[in-house]
């Protein structure tokens, strides 16, 4: 129920409607026989055309009636407030948040003394860049034993004594009801209408990577069945579903998109921000799952909840005001750590702090890192053509890795003299032992552009060539075998690197290092056959890295943007193969197109979630704040700084964030 905004009708015609606009105009046709019978004729279309009119009425409410559950807006006309129910919810809300706060009461007189191991738990609003928060930074900094598991389609653990410490849902606080001890509680807030747009462009990418058809059965978890994906994207599901149906019955169904918020394929922005289904588990959501009172809350925990969210949607009243000040109270001193999407860096450095998970810590859980081994192909591709020669009897076998010394920092790796003596030294001790020239042997930076100045956590990339000739009969003058300790041939090296031996075997025996380089790591490593039937790169990554938790975050980060990017051209591209000419992807500048009045209306529809948000925001300056001033206190430890480039992402670096909370591909 939505007492507060007057809710524009949308046409309910139905696909014919929506594909078959030329068959609106019914065709007459008239004899040229006598008055009579075109009098007759006439008449037979105007009952007809009666006919018609009941029977559309009467299906439209049919439809109407019916599709209330699946996203159709109230048919209602918002009232006012009767006096007497103002008294109920000024009672229900009272009581209610006298119990809350005598439960949190009991929970934390119950909990151990020892604060820094209480149990975590992620209050995961959905859209909110919660997938990077969860996944970059909080999982590395647990162990394997101590996390939950994913519970994001149901809680599979006993809340009253969990044997794991770190739990991530998108359930809401009733979840922590359930807990015998207060855990510590993590959330992030997002701007309310930037929300709601990342939730339509993210159920419509969905919907599109099978383009509604459910995915094959999966023992991975399926966003469609995590909420609020489960209703969203199974409504875009329908639609898209339907619009196929339309173009294989016939082609001249197909549409062209030049807006991809506004088109006919499927529901507009502006109508999709009305419908009841984002009322329901949208518009509000983030307000609503801090209170504990989403569409998702368990009746068994929380009956009322229903009662409650109407009480808080009217606006203006006693009620609703209290429970926003209990919100705000909860955000305050029940969450322990606020975090915000328009300032992720500093909400990942402030956290760090706040929870003891320091950002120098070794990560325990390392994310191979799929930007390193598409550099190290793309390097061996560079490497293997500049070696090459015009005598297709010369052969260039490539190998290549990605590596560091832990103490070897990217700041030293800048000054050109010192990379100079360094990258001379390698070389000509690999040189040897792998039996080539110096000049074979090349150190690269990780940029594909040779740009030293860029960050990659002291990662940079060494190419080996080997150099070999074959006959008319593809005979070699020289074998490939190689002694095991010794790397004369591609294959050998690349063996080398695959049973993680590249220090003892590669580096160790002709370069001197001390303990100031630190461990020798390799991230990715690949070779390129030249002159096989079989020629071509093969790229590995390693499980061996190590990286602490500040550097992990930005290596995971990364990979999220390129998996995201990834997911979402394959999904869009579903929608251009089914359209007439291209399909726009989302982007900031396609955003721009939106009028600000559809905007300030989903702000205006989202009321509670901004003076949520706008409140979030001044407690985080505050708290900011408050460890700059105190003098006691050591600086915050600050993330690596990021270089892959965003520049180019769907609005913004901050929707390289925004990757599918629970991802079809997600373990």
């Amino acid at each position: 129920m939505f007492p507060l905004f007057p809710l524009q009708r949308r046409h309910p015609a139905g696909d014919a409607h929506r594909f078959r606009r030329s068959d609106r105009r019914a065709k007459t046709t008239l004899s040229r026989g006598d008055r009579g019978s075109r009098w007759l004729t006439l008449a037979r279309t105007i009952v007809a055309c009666i006919l018609l009119v009941i029977f559309s009425r009467r299906r439209w409410r049919r439809l109407d009636d019916a599709s209330l559950d699946v996203g159709a807006k109230p048919s209602f006309t918002p009232r006012k407030m009767r006096g007497r129910e103002m008294h109920e919810c000024d009672k229900l809300a009272t009581s209610w948040i006298d119990e809350q706060r005598g439960a949190h009461e009991r929970r934390v007189r119950a909990r151990d003394d020892d604060a820094q191991r209480r149990f975590l738990y992620f209050l995961h609003i959905p859209r909110t860049a919660g997938r990077s928060f969860h996944w970059c930074f909080l999982k590395p900094s647990f162990k394997d034993h101590e996390l939950c598991g994913n519970q994001y389609t149901g809680l599979r653990i006993d809340p009253r004594e969990p044997t794991c410490d770190f739990l991530a849902t998108h359930d809401d606080y009733s979840l922590i009801e359930r807990f015998t001890e207060q855990p510590r509680v993590v959330t992030m807030l997002r701007k309310p209408s930037a929300r709601a747009l990342s939730s339509y462009e993210f159920s419509i990418e969905v919907a599109a990577r099978s383009f509604g058809k459910e995915p094959v059965n999966t023992t991975r978890v399926q966003t469609r069945d995590v909420w609020p994906w489960s209703v969203l994207t199974r409504f875009m599901d329908d639609e898209l579903r339907s619009y196929d149906d339309a173009v294989n019955a016939d082609g001249r169904n197909k549409l062209s998109i030049s807006n991809v918020y506004d088109n006919a394929l499927y529901t507009p922005f502006e109508d999709w921000a009305e419908m009841k289904m984002v009322h329901d588990d949208i518009h509000n959501g983030q307000f609503f799952q801090l209170l504990g009172l989403t569409n998702n809350t368990d009746d068994a925990v929380e009956p009322r909840a229903a009662e409650l969210r109407e009480c808080a949607l009217w606006r203006g009243t006693k009620a609703s005001k209290m429970m926003m000040d209990y919100a705000k109270e909860r955000l305050e001193h029940e969450v322990d750590v606020l975090a915000l999407h328009e300032r992720l860096d500093e909400s990942i450095e402030l956290a760090a702090r706040q929870l003891d998970l320091p950002l120098s810590a070794n990560a325990n859980f390392v994310d191979p890192t799929q930007i390193d081994a598409q550099n190290v192909k793309s390097r061996i591709s560079k490497v293997a053509t500049s070696f090459k020669s015009d005598d297709a009897s010369d052969c260039v076998d490539v190998v290549g890795f990605s590596f560091r010394f832990s103490k070897l920092k990217s700041e030293a790796l800048k000054e050109a003299s010192f990379r100079e003596r360094y990258a001379s030294v390698l070389e000509e001790g690999v040189s040897m032992r792998c039996g080539v020239d110096k000049s074979n042997v090349q150190i690269w930076p990780m940029d594909s552009d040779d740009d030293w100045t860029k960050n990659f956590e002291g990662f940079h990339i060494m190419t080996v060539a080997f150099t070999r000739r074959v006959d008319s009969q593809g005979g070699e003058d020289s074998a490939e075998a190689s002694y095991d300790d010794v790397p004369e041939s591609a294959r050998a090296l690349f063996a080398v690197l695959e049973r993680h031996k590249a220090f003892e075997t590669l580096i160790a025996p002709n370069v001197n290092t001390d303990e100031t380089y630190g461990s020798f790591e390799v991230s990715a490593f690949g070779v390129f056959i030249d002159c096989k039937p079989d020629s071509g790169t093969t790229v590995k990554r390693s499980k061996n890295v190590r990286r602490n938790v500040g550097e992990q975050y930005r290596v995971c980060e990364a990979n999220q943007f390129a998996k995201y990017k990834r997911l979402r051209k394959n999904a869009l591209k579903h929608i251009t193969d089914r359209i007439d000419g291209t399909y726009e992807t989302f982007s900031s500048s396609g955003r721009k197109r939106i009028s600000q009045r559809v905007i300030a209306r989903v702000d205006e529809l989202n009321f509670l979630d901004y003076e949520l948000w706008a409140f979030a925001n001044r407690l985080f300056d505050a708290r900011v704040r408050a460890f700059a001033r105190d003098d006691a206190t050591e600086p915050l430890e600050r993330l690596p700084r990021k270089d892959f480039d965003t520049s180019s992402a769907e609005s913004g670096a901050n929707e390289a964030r925004n990757e599918a909370e629970v991802d079809d591909t997600a373990s």
